[in-house]
């Protein structure tokens, strides 16, 4: 049927429906307007008791339906996570046990999936015991290829753990407190998961058998450490220098005494006068105390070194040194004949500058008996007197 078809259809039912509303009386069409206006202001029916039984018929179909595809589902997962377990894909069997749980749970209260839901939980524990993360396995399949990519890691990360596990257990080296021998599998596994990012080659998890971030950071602690320590040790040289260049500055007096000469002397009030050790005392039939003391007198008789100044005085003397050190560098046997031709030029090496042939602190003996005298010359000669004995220096 054409368009042209249509509106001369259209027109003649138009037309017949004009001409019957000629033939009706003016009255009739008043009351047919009454009558449906009354009809649209009265409340519909409500549906028979037939209309709803079938109405609650389909919806408990519907029902039945839902959770017949549910379980359906459910055991679809379920044989997958059993043929994922036989082939030791444990992460791929947890993954589809727990899909099967969360699948579960959309059924109503009052259907039991008990056996499905006991198998799952199974397989669970099964997938735990092999060393896989339960908390941490996705209830649905990766889609993306990243996702692929790291699931696909993570299956042979178990593999990887137990053979880093052997190679911890195998440490033959020093145990060090970033260095875990234990050989735990679970243990490398997690911290594989935790700090890397598989590629094509999956995870790592040997390298967590020694924790190389404390590695990195005791060498980065060991960087601030010594620029530290060099700040230090350089202000340390700029103190010592600078009190050198205190200890040039030449005193105005005579005697000059440092700033805490008070404590020095403090100090050393125990060995006043020189008594470094007494006996205890005694008193004789004369009333008068003896005892013996032992007195230090090093101070006294010291020599202070004869030192020669690496440099002359004048030009002159200068210039014999210098020829002076010429000819014994070269022309005599002290450097390069036999060791006792160097015993025997030791005394003359003063002429290179420096302190004098002799080695450690010396002591005059002349000069300890020299205060022996004067001790006796004070006392006076007394038979009675205490006695005075020297030990040489």
């Amino acid at each position: 049927m054409n368009t042209r078809s249509m509106f001369v259809i259209i027109a003649m039912t138009a037309f017949v429906g004009v001409a019957s509303a000629d033939v009706l009386d003016d009255q009739e069409l008043i009351a047919q307007s009454v009558a449906e206006r009354q009809a649209a202001d009265e409340p519909q029916e409500t549906a028979t008791p037939a209309s709803d039984q079938a109405q609650d018929e389909l919806s408990r179909l519907e029902e039945q339906a839902r959770i017949d595809l549910v379980l359906s589902q459910a055991r679809l997962e379920l044989i997958q996570s059993r043929r994922a377990l036989r082939a030791r894909r444990f992460v791929e069997a947890a993954r589809k046990a727990q899909t099967v749980l969360r699948l579960l749970k959309q059924l109503p209260g009052g259907v039991d999936a008990s056996v499905y839901e006991l198998q799952a939980e199974g397989i669970l524990a099964k997938a735990e015991r092999a060393g896989v993360a339960i908390d941490r396995v996705p209830a649905t399949a990766p889609e993306s290829p990243e996702e692929q990519r790291l699931a696909a890691a993570t299956y042979r990360l178990d593999g990887q753990a137990r053979a880093a596990a052997q190679i911890a257990r195998g440490y033959d080296g020093a145990d060090t407190a970033d260095i875990d021998t234990r050989g735990d599998a679970q243990v490398l596994r997690e911290r594989a998961l935790w700090n890397q990012m598989p590629d094509e080659y999956g995870y790592r998890p040997s390298k967590e058998i020694i924790d190389v971030e404390a590695v990195l950071e005791r060498d980065r602690q060991r960087l601030y450490y010594q620029d530290a320590l060099r700040t230090a040790y350089k202000a340390d040289e700029a103190r010592l220098l600078v009190e050198a260049d205190e200890a040039r500055v030449a005193p105005q007096g005579v005697v000059s005494y440092p700033d805490n000469w008070p404590e020095i002397v403090a100090k050393r009030a125990e060995y006043k006068d020189g008594v470094i050790a007494r006996s205890p005392s005694w008193i004789d039939q004369d009333g008068r105390e003896w005892y013996v003391a032992l007195y230090d007198i090093r101070d006294l008789i010291y020599v202070v070194p004869d030192f020669q100044p690496p440099m002359g005085v004048t030009v002159g003397e200068q210039l014999r040194n210098l020829f002076d050190r010429e000819a014994l560098r070269w022309r005599s046997e002290i450097f390069g004949g036999l060791p006792e031709d160097l015993a025997a030029g030791i005394p003359l090496l003063r002429y290179f500058g420096g302190i004098d042939d002799r080695a450690g602190p010396r002591y005059s003996a002349e000069r300890q008996q020299h205060i022996v005298e004067m001790i006796k010359a004070f006392v006076g000669p007394r038979t009675t007197e205490p006695t005075i004995q020297t030990i040489g220096p």
